[in-house]
């Protein structure tokens, strides 16, 4: 696969998903390499911890976010190297960024690339979550209701509702609610979401 393909400064957001097949971890640098060469611009690694970066040496020397420590400053490109849930949410605001994530088998980031919209390096194609305006109005709900953080059976009760409507359309997808919410609540709030998913899970289990 080329790692200089054209096609990789057509897009904001750059999806390199884990593979066996080869070095997806290769492939990922050298194509930010690339398009920070194309756009002149600074390069920013974000990243669990600063050993993710430093263990491989031309990333060592860029700036590095961790869960931890630091922000990233919109703008330019950001390597999201093997990152987590925590790690993405220093980068899920960024507007005006490119974006490049380089997957672990650990944790996947398919449904981040379906929301955004991500150009998949491996397919060559633009990936899409497919949500009709209901679906997305459904989901905007979702988060509505968790404006305390999901803690009561109100918030529960409507919460599950938007989730019934997304499954009436067809596109009720639990790794999709979980990405649309992450982008936009906190971690410990997600937790109580997932408790709530999986207790609808339950009572309609041709959705699981």
């Amino acid at each position: 696969m080329s790692e200089s393909d054209p096609e990789y400064v057509k897009h904001q957001y750059l999806y390199v998903p884990w593979t066996d097949q080869f070095d997806s971890f290769a492939l990922g640098k050298a194509l930010a390499r690339y398009v920070k060469d194309h756009f002149r611009a600074r390069l920013t690694v974000v990243c669990p911890q600063k050993s993710n970066a430093e263990y491989h040496a031309e990333l060592a020397k860029l700036p590095i976010v961790t869960e931890r420590t630091g922000t990233v400053a919109d703008g330019g490109v950001v390597l999201a190297f093997v990152p987590t849930q925590k790690v993405m949410a220093k980068v899920h605001r960024l507007s005006k960024s490119i974006v490049i994530m380089v997957e672990d088998p650990s944790e996947r980031f398919e449904a981040w690339a379906r929301l955004v919209g991500a150009y998949n390096v491996l397919t060559r194609k633009v990936m899409s979550a497919r949500l009709s305006e209901a679906g997305t109005k459904a989901l905007d709900g979702v988060v509505w209701e968790g404006y305390n953080g999901w803690h009561d059976s109100i918030a529960e009760m409507m919460t599950t509702k938007h989730l019934k409507d997304l499954a009436e359309l067809g596109e009720y997808d639990r790794a999709i609610v979980i990405e649309f919410a992450a982008q936009r609540k906190g971690e410990h709030a997600l937790k109580r979401l997932e408790k709530i998913l999986d207790r609808f899970e339950r009572a309609v289990p041709a959705v699981a």
